[in-house]
């Protein structure tokens, strides 16, 4: 049968310290015995389970019985001996656990009476009988005193809290609201890291930083369970998952929820946990002095093994550095500044602190990134001007007016509207077509696994296949400095109402580029919405991709940490995140400008008029996404799909987690939306000038 050589554990623990990680639950079993041996040597904070669970129970309406009946109470018992007398001389052990989803009973009683009888100091973990008394708090004790409630969700054989996937607000509630909970709360499990997630991660923390009662907890689950089929070697392995064997019953790819891949590449997710989790933040920042003051937060030791690299960069580019040792004491805070005259810039400035290794570990080298921080220097965003103060001597523009299209020409670009749809069909620059589709509207994203209880209602409401229906298309003003269309748009599925109308104005200027403004109304009859903004295919070739946003790897409002805001050049084929379970990837927020263009310099380049923006840009579409069902049965077509929106909804850990919150939730029912397209021709556009003519 299949076990795990020694290297792969020591792997595994390798990728944890290098993201920051300190704890591990071996849920929901003891672990390999040689694997506390490894957590005392690299130092690793251990949950130790016993091996019980008893989840099959609850389908029987009694979820309690094995826990509760004094005839499994030897087996309880024996699980728990055999784990503690195995691994009691183990430093790196935090605390004992009775089990996994197995109820409540004398059982647990009897299995935590043996850990404190063995060890009195000891703490014992059970999280069936925090929930069970969360509940209560909520049911059958409304109307009680503090001091009542205090004293009937006292459970003697736990020494801590335990929860499973309580969402932020409810802990607040529940435990530093009413304060009728007395030991520290501990989330055994929380934020289900399954494909692109887990959001919301840094609500946690700061929950976690600001209550001395909470002491952490373990996002499940560190690797995606799956099987690879393919030729040998598995130079190209294809990932499975249940079902897809011909094997009933099954999960589907519900144990495919991990933060790292099969083969161990980390998720973007998990490159998100280590910055909300790394061992400094900045407390504050004064733009004006240039001072920055930074907190350890580590317990026991100082940041004397850390250099802090500062940098100060505009528009992208670096204009100031410098390096420094920041040797602070556990949970102190010390100030720096960084150089005033680095300020004295006009456009994006940022300051990035990046703390890095100044000795070597057996998990990284000198100069191993721990975690960053990146902070905006407040400025006045370039104002939107009018073009028609500044035509070019050259520039000119006509409009020819059909019975089924309007067309807009400039000097060296031809627009067309369709009168039927409302819909951009073509930009033709200097003879090259830079669109394979008509610019359409759009609020479907490929569902994510987070997305997958609130996917239901987004397809029942007909967002993944809307009609559009166009009530009406006609030029609005027309001079030698701009051309304006306005269309009356909405969003209908099949046989149902709208449930998204629209006011679309084109605006085509004589001296280049195309502005889109889009004033929508949500239907108050359907959810919280997946996205909102545009989608349409570039011709193929339209391979180079360009951006000034946060990258390089995908940010989301309530998955950002990992990003930062600069300028970054990748190819489209490259910028795709393979999740196992093809699904919405690679969102940029916070763009100010991107730009895709062939080998030959051909493109369209978007810039923002005023609030930032969110694109994706693939080789495959949302609906095509939405479809397939394993990344290996992806085949790129040739076109680009590129979708630019105003926003996203967040990611969440949904898929076993809370909901999301709706803090995170495009939920508004008045939405506003602009963007502007530049042909592009040999790089012949400057996006950080068109910034200032938007």
């Amino acid at each position: 049968g299949s076990a795990t050589p020694l290297a792969h554990m020591v792997r595994d623990l390798m990728i944890m310290k290098q993201h920051n990680v300190n704890t591990v639950r071996t849920s929901h079993y003891p672990n390999d015995p040689r694997f506390p041996g490894l957590c005392d040597e690299y130092g690793f904070y251990l949950i130790d389970e016993a091996d019980l669970e008893t989840h099959g129970a609850h389908a029987s309406g009694d979820w309690d019985i094995f826990t509760r009946e004094k005839a499994w109470q030897a087996a309880y018992i024996d699980r728990a001996a055999r784990m503690f007398e195995r691994d009691k001389n183990h430093a790196c052990v935090l605390m004992w656990s009775v089990g996994n989803e197995s109820g409540v009973g004398e059982n647990h009683r009897k299995m935590s009476d043996y850990f404190h009888s063995r060890d009195p100091k000891c703490l014992v973990h059970s999280e069936d009988a925090s929930r069970r008394n969360s509940d209560r708090l909520w049911q059958d004790l409304k109307g009680k005193t503090d001091e009542e409630i205090g004293t009937a969700l006292e459970c003697d054989y736990i020494d801590v809290e335990s929860r499973m996937y309580p969402s932020p607000d409810e802990i607040r509630q529940t435990y530093f609201t009413r304060r009728v909970f007395t030991k520290p709360l501990f989330l055994c499990e929380y934020s289900h890291a399954m494909g692109n997630g887990p959001g919301c991660l840094k609500e946690y923390w700061d929950l976690i930083y600001s209550e001395d009662g909470f002491m952490g907890g373990c996002v499940w689950e560190f690797i995606d369970h799956s099987f690879a089929i393919g030729e040998y070697p598995l130079s190209d392995p294809h990932y499975t998952y249940g079902g897809d064997f011909g094997d009933t019953p099954h999960d589907g790819n519900f144990c495919v929820d991990g933060l790292v891949y099969p083969d161990r590449r980390p998720h973007t997710g998990l490159m998100e946990y280590k910055q909300v989790i790394k061992p400094f933040r900045v407390e504050s920042f004064n733009a004006e002095t240039g001072k920055l003051t930074v907190k350890n937060l580590r317990y026991f030791t100082d940041l004397s093994d850390l250099d802090f690299v500062w940098c100060v960069e505009c528009n992208g580019e670096t204009v100031a550095s410098g390096r420094l040792c920041l040797p602070i004491e556990p949970q102190d805070t010390a100030e720096i500044t960084i150089p005033a005259d680095a300020w004295n810039l006009t456009g994006d400035r940022y300051v990035t602190l990046t703390a890095v290794q100044n000795t070597a570990t057996a998990w990284g080298h000198v100069g191993f990134e721990v975690g960053f921080e990146q902070l905006a220097i407040p400025a006045e965003r370039p104002v939107p001007v009018p073009v028609v103060d500044t035509l070019s001597p050259y520039a000119e523009i006509t409009c020819t007016e059909t019975l089924d299209t309007i067309t807009v020409q400039t000097a060296a670009t031809a627009y067309r509207i369709d009168r039927t749809t409302g819909l951009v069909t073509s930009i033709c620059d200097n003879g090259h077509e830079m669109l394979a589709t008509p610019i359409r509207p759009t609020v479907w994203r490929a569902p994510t696994d987070n997305d997958r209880n609130i996917r239901h209602q987004w397809q029942n409401s007909g967002f993944n296949d809307p009609q559009i229906k166009c009530y009406a298309c006609a030029v609005a003003a027309s001079d030698v400095a701009s051309v304006t269309v306005r269309a009356s748009l909405a969003l209908v599925p099949v046989f149902r109402r709208p449930f998204l109308t629209m006011d679309v104005t084109y605006t085509v200027y004589a001296e280049g580029g195309l502005r889109i403004d889009m004033q929508a109304q949500v239907a108050d009859h359907v959810p919280f919405l997946p996205r909102f903004g545009l989608e349409f295919l570039m011709p193929a070739e339209s391979e180079y991709l360009s951006y000034f946003g946060r990258g390089p790897v995908e940010s989301y409002r309530d998955k950002r940490h990992a990003s930062r805001q600069g300028v970054f050049k990748t190819t489209v084929s490259d910028h795709f995140e393979h999740y196992v379970r093809p699904q919405e990837n690679m969102a940029h927020a916070d763009t100010r400008w991107m730009q895709v263009d062939s080998v030959a310099g051909h493109g369209l380049l978007a810039v923002s008029t005023g609030e930032d923006f969110s694109f994706n840009c693939s080789h495959f579409t949302p609906d095509y996404l939405t479809a397939t069902g394993h990344d290996y049965e992806l085949v790129p077509m040739k076109e680009t799909c590129v979708n630019l929106d105003m926003i996203h909804s967040g990611i969440g850990s949904n898929s076993c987690g809370p909901g999301l919150h709706a803090r995170w939730q495009l939920k508004e029912k008045e939405l506003s939306f602009s963007i502007r397209l530049l042909p592009v021709f040999a790089g012949g556009s400057d996006p950080f000038n068109e910034l200032g003519r938007a």
